[in-house]
């Protein structure tokens, strides 16, 4: 039987081996880790010892599954900031995915099997670094969309199209590589829909004429519901618009804007933010209680 501070004592020395360890041998050293969380797991401790002692492991596991996604997400940065470089204005046509693309795809179908590999042994964990890549990354993603500029229409369908590509690859990132396709959780899946939903729809925004304007920022309003003036001005920007059709064209988005809930109260707002917290400290607290209870 393993002693307690025998198990503090080698996770520490986990711990601090993990941060200079490559991509690899960090998998393997997280699937180590996770092997001793599961061994402190005894039957006979009370509910509070036991949720003790997944406190003090499951912020290392979640640290841990963090810098696996900064290394992957690091890889990615090359492919991203040659997208920014394309002059997205002179693309004639429409061909294959773009360059970049490829790389992104080629790299994540060479790192993400080994990982699933090594973490095999506890799929939840492999899902979370899944679900918390695709959370980074596609943000970074769209913010690198946002400074291309500017964009003919022709770029913008080529762009359109790398977005598409992207978007198959991430959903089908889980199963990447593996002879067996296993579909992935609904709550990964949709996490990629809603995040590469917006690419798509800033790319169409950006194909759309912008005479008349009324209808331009209705469209732009309708497909994003983004009321974020200076996100609007980026896209402006995509399109490659003069500073004086600029400052119309804000103006114009800000009068076009929904307005407030009528009859809401000024400290309403607060009082629901504050349920929300509410409800969301109580969510994660059960959340941790059932993972408790749940062998591993």
């Amino acid at each position: 039987m393993i002693k307690k501070q025998s198990i503090v004592r080698r996770t520490r020395i986990k711990v601090t081996t993990y941060l200079y360890l490559s991509l690899n041998n960090r998998a393997r050293s997280l699937s180590t880790l996770m092997a001793v969380d599961a061994k402190t797991d005894n039957p006979h401790k009370t509910a509070l010892e036991a949720m003790r002692t997944a406190s003090r492991y499951l912020p290392v596991i979640s640290n841990c599954i963090q810098l696996l996604v900064q290394d992957l997400e690091n890889a990615c940065d090359a492919p991203l900031t040659a997208l920014i470089k394309v002059n997205w204005q002179s693309v004639e046509a429409v061909g294959d995915e773009s360059s970049y693309v490829t790389a992104i795809s080629n790299h994540l179908k060479e790192a993400v099997p080994l990982l699933r590999d090594y973490l095999s042994s506890a799929r939840k964990y492999f899902t979370q670094f899944c679900v918390k890549f695709v959370n980074s990354f596609i943000p970074r993603f769209i913010s690198n969309l946002y400074k291309c500029k500017p964009i003919s229409t022709v770029g913008a369908e080529q762009l359109l199209l790398d977005t598409h590509s992207l978007k198959t690859t991430l959903l089908d990132l889980p199963s990447i590589g593996s002879k067996v396709q296993r579909k992935p959780p609904a709550s990964y899946t949709k996490v990629v829909a809603k995040g590469m939903k917006k690419a798509e729809m800033i790319l169409k925004v950006v194909m759309s004429p912008h005479d008349p304007a009324v209808g331009f920022v209705d469209n732009y309003i309708k497909l994003l519901a983004d009321t974020d003036t200076s996100n609007f001005q980026k896209l402006l920007d995509m399109k490659g618009l003069k500073r004086s059709e600029q400052h119309s064209m804000l103006d114009l988005f800000r009068s076009r804007l929904p307005s407030p809930p009528a009859g809401s109260a000024p400290g309403e707002s607060a009082a629901v933010s504050s349920h929300t917290a509410t409800e969301q400290e109580s969510s994660r607290i059960k959340k941790l209680e059932r993972l408790i209870k749940k062998p591993f």
